[in-house]
């Protein structure tokens, strides 16, 4: 399988490095970096489905192009969220022949695809075996879990599928995965405002209030969701939401202080801090749009502000 990695980070790196094993995988990176990357990318991984502890560095030096002068197999688009659609317009006049499989969490993937490209030309997935961000030196860090990755139940998932089971990457067919999608993406906008209101990761888990706070929001979102037509209880964790607060409090603090997320959300917040943004804000407009109050939500705008001037 000829396969085309669109988007040069963490997400997009790993899952090329996963797949190389197998497959033929090319990455597409800025023509101004080529010279840098081609002697190839350090990789620190830490893999969960070996029972790793520690993080092991790996040399990965894939083909590099910077432009689509050949017909693929398949194209796996891992930008973040806020550079999708200019992708996508991008994807539109130069992918050839290639199904197109996007990678990665969107709050609103559904209504951007059609206007530049035809609905069965596209599959959705959630990179749920991967997760980690750029460390400050610029190298890639990620942990891969034993979670298999998360593949729309569409008329491709057939042909999808063993292209990452025989690298190792497990697959779970869920249908109308853009639905979860909308809920996932609540958990990580709302962590966006929280982090940014307390000043840290750290300074949350030591705030009961804040937690509390947190909570009343995400509930807010789900309400949003709602609308859509998405169940309050179908998806995990959030079908646990509607507990009391003096139960779930503590619960949700447990949760977030276990090691493996508490590294997870601080390797995010390195790289992805400004992804979590941009969900956080396309949620609050869809709220106004439906009409639907979310005055804790919306309570954390000015923190996010000002919580990027004071890191930029």
């Amino acid at each position: 399988m000829n396969i085309l990695v669109y988007g040069a980070g963490t997400i997009g790196l790993t899952y090329a490095w996963l797949l190389s094993n197998q497959h033929q995988v090319t990455v597409l990176v800025r023509e101004h970096k080529l010279s840098t990357l081609e002697q190839g990318f350090t990789l620190s991984i830490k893999d969960l489905r070996k029972d790793d502890q520690v993080y092991k560095e790996h040399h990965f030096q894939p083909p590099l192009v910077t432009s689509i002068a050949q017909d693929y197999d398949l194209i796996l688009l891992t930008v973040n969220s806020l550079q999708l659609e200019q992708a996508l317009n991008h994807l539109a006049a130069i992918k050839g022949k290639a199904h197109l499989l996007i990678l990665q969490n969107n709050w609103n993937i559904n209504s951007k695809i059609p206007s530049y490209l035809k609905r069965k030309e596209v599959s959705l997935a959630f990179p749920s075996s991967v997760g980690g961000g750029r460390k400050s030196d610029g190298r890639i860090q990620a942990i891969i879990f034993k979670e298999a990755t998360l593949l729309d139940d569409d008329s491709y998932t057939s042909e999808l599928s063993p292209i990452f089971t025989a690298s190792g990457i497990g697959i779970d067919a869920m249908p109308n995965l853009a639905s979860w999608m909308k809920v996932h993406c609540l958990q990580e906008a709302v962590m966006a405002g929280a982090v940014a209101e307390v000043g840290s990761f750290d300074a949350l888990l030591k705030d009961k209030k804040a937690i509390r706070k947190m909570i009343c929001a995400w509930r807010e979102g789900l309400e949003l969701c709602q609308r859509y037509g998405i169940p309050k209880h179908r998806y995990k964790p959030t079908k646990y939401l509607s507990l009391p607060l003096f139960l779930l409090v503590p619960v949700m603090k447990f949760m977030l202080s276990q090691p493996l997320v508490a590294e997870m959300v601080t390797n995010h917040m390195h790289s992805g801090y400004a992804e979590w943004v941009d969900q956080y804000f396309e949620i609050k407009r869809s709220a106004e749009k439906e009409s639907i109050l979310m005055p804790q939500w919306n309570s954390y705008s000015d923190f996010i502000d000002q919580f990027l001037k004071n890191n930029s």
